[in-house]
């Protein structure tokens, strides 16, 4: 094999790349072969464009792959998605394991796999800060869970030589408090899957990974306070294992009520950050709400005991309204055969008609109230 020379581009043979095992975009995954890796690629890094992409023009050769030097191949740092394309074009059998279409190629498009231009770096290091900068805040970049990582490990490999979070985002053009939530939620996210409270995959199904549920919260007293953490936490570095060992119970109802389970069928309770992550978090600050969390993990019924009377007053017609309004949209698929549908119509205008009522009674009485107050 003729080596590439150390920081220089040279063309080099398909054949002797192989995936970086340690990419963020999936390095908390059980990945063995490069079968499941371009699986996991094509379903969560939209290779299809790629792919068509390439099929159709030929590979571009502009921008050089990033790769270093193990035994007698070359691990890809950057350019798995390109590498996973190129594999799938050029071998049917693969695409065919990997369950992937692919498009029919020309003579002269296959000739432009065979060799490709890599740039070779000594180490994962010295291609760390072009490579974070690109997926972070660059023209690609990676989901939230990557980049957690990919700071993560930076940190966890440099710090006993003085790195610090605000070192790292700034090097990836990045805000440090932003860096600093991701590293937290990675940390906790592996402190439930090492302690074999929860795993990615056992999430609900048909649901994708939303790691922003995670480290938004830590953001917020009530879940921190849930799961023991000190205020102070908040304000420093994180460090690996950050809940208590005591609180761990705590942590695996966390990790249910954000994600779920499949193998246990249970439902998420977090749908969406706005509303359900706020509300869970106001549940978690008020121990009459989170003890009604814990006893039936009915957000809502848990959210009544955090709600006001006139919070939960406006709340209700103001989706009363909503459901109303989106009801009328929809009137024309009413054929006037459904007796009943005409009876619940009829039922909601007289309730509509006393609310609006007592509403206005009550508008009087205040104004009338307000008079005698200036008198």
């Amino acid at each position: 094999m003729k080596e590439i020379p150390l920081n220089r581009a040279s063309k080099v043979s398909v054949e002797l790349l192989c995936f970086d095992k340690a990419n963020p975009r999936y390095s908390g995954e059980r990945l063995k072969n490069d079968a499941e890796i371009i699986r996991f690629l094509y379903g969560s890094a939209d290779l299809s464009e790629l792919l068509q992409s390439i099929a159709a023009n030929g590979y571009i050769d502009i921008e050089p792959l990033i790769v270093t030097l193990s035994g007698s191949h070359y691990v890809v740092l950057e350019g798995n998605r390109r590498l996973a394309s190129i594999k799938l074009l050029s071998d049917p059998k693969l695409a065919k394991a990997c369950d992937v279409p692919i498009p029919e190629l020309a003579e002269e498009t296959k000739e432009t796999l065979n060799e490709i231009t890599a740039y070779r770096v000594k180490s994962r290091e010295d291609a760390r800060d072009f490579i974070g900068f690109k997926h972070i805040n660059g023209p690609y970049r990676w989901d939230s869970l990557a980049k957690a990582r990919f700071a993560a490990e930076w940190y966890k490999r440099d710090r006993e030589n003085g790195i610090t979070l605000r070192e790292i985002a700034r090097k990836l053009g990045d805000r440090h408090d932003t860096i600093q939530r991701m590293v937290t939620g990675v940390y906790v996210l592996d402190q439930a899957k090492e302690a074999g409270l929860f795993d990615v995959e056992d999430r609900y199904p048909g649901r994708p990974f939303a790691f922003s549920h995670l480290y938004t919260a830590l953001t917020r007293p009530g879940y921190r306070t849930f799961l023991g953490l000190p205020e102070e936490w908040r304000a420093t570095d994180p460090e690996p294992n950050p809940v208590q060992k005591k609180r761990l119970g705590d942590l695996k109802k966390l990790m249910l009520w954000l994600y779920g389970s499949a193998d246990d069928n249970i439902r998420p309770v977090v749908i969406s950050q706005n509303p359900h992550l706020k509300q869970l978090g106001e549940v978690l600050a008020k121990p009459k709400a989170r003890t009604v969390m814990l006893a039936n993990n009915d957000l809502r019924a848990a959210y009544a005991e955090v709600e006001t009377l006139d919070s939960q007053f406006e709340r209700n017609l103001v989706e009363a309204s909503a459901q109303a309004a989106s009801a009328l949209s929809k009137v024309a698929a009413f054929d006037g055969n459904q007796i009943t549908l005409l009876e619940i119509a009829g039922e909601l205008a007289k309730t509509s008609n006393i609310l609006l009522s007592v509403m206005t009674d009550q508008t009087k009485k205040s104004k009338t109230n307000k008079i005698s107050t200036h008198k």
